[in-house]
């Protein structure tokens, strides 16, 4: 393992994990439990903590909690290769429209993405809840996505009309809105439905 490894990227999934990338091209899951328990910073327990940091090339800092360099980093993460990031996701939105003509409690719209997935966009329905439910989802590349026409519509009904402007600025730049929807869903997690 390298010692001077330099953070390029870091992605939340739902798991209160980080997928991090260094630029030597080693990808490392970090749990971030391990800063509740050696560190003590337990705020960070929660999603809307959790998900608020900045990266440096050097460290991750939580405004929350408090900030640690890349090579304790490097040292408390695994590897993880890329075939094994292929489903780790990042909700975007997601908005219950219930009561809908498809049931009365439980319409839920979700907008994901996966980053390190060659079809990052996940785009889902769930009707119903529970066993048997109605619904589904799917995984889209970007010019999958944009190719179906109703991509806009399930965006406003999962919560996401934000995400519409960067898609549409950055879909010439993959890379660059995947990490661009990464920041904005992380500084709106947690806040009031509303807010987002």
């Amino acid at each position: 393992m390298t010692t001077t490894a330099r953070l390029k990227r870091a992605v939340p999934n739902e798991r209160w994990q980080l997928i991090l990338e260094f630029d030597d091209g080693q990808f490392r899951l970090f749990d971030t439990a391990i800063l509740r328990e050696e560190k003590g910073w337990d705020r960070l327990a929660s999603p809307q903590h959790v998900k608020r940091y900045t990266v440096t090339p050097d460290a991750i800092g939580w405004p929350a909690a408090g900030t640690v360099d890349a090579q304790y980093l490097l040292r408390r993460s695994v590897p993880v290769t890329l075939a094994a990031l292929e489903h780790e996701v990042l909700r975007l939105c997601y908005q219950n429209r219930a009561p809908t003509a498809q049931d009365q409690r439980h319409h839920v719209y979700e907008v994901a993405i996966a980053c390190f997935s060659a079809r990052p966009f996940r785009i889902g329905e769930s009707i119903g809840g529970g066993h048997a439910e109605r619904g589904g989802s799917s995984a889209f590349s970007l010019d999958e996505m944009l190719a179906w026409p109703a991509w806009r519509e399930h965006f406003e009904l999962a919560g996401c009309g934000w995400a519409i402007a960067l898609v549409d600025t950055l879909a010439g730049e993959p890379e660059r809105l995947l990490d661009a929807l990464v920041l904005e869903a992380c500084l709106r997690n947690g806040l009031p439905q509303a807010d987002r």
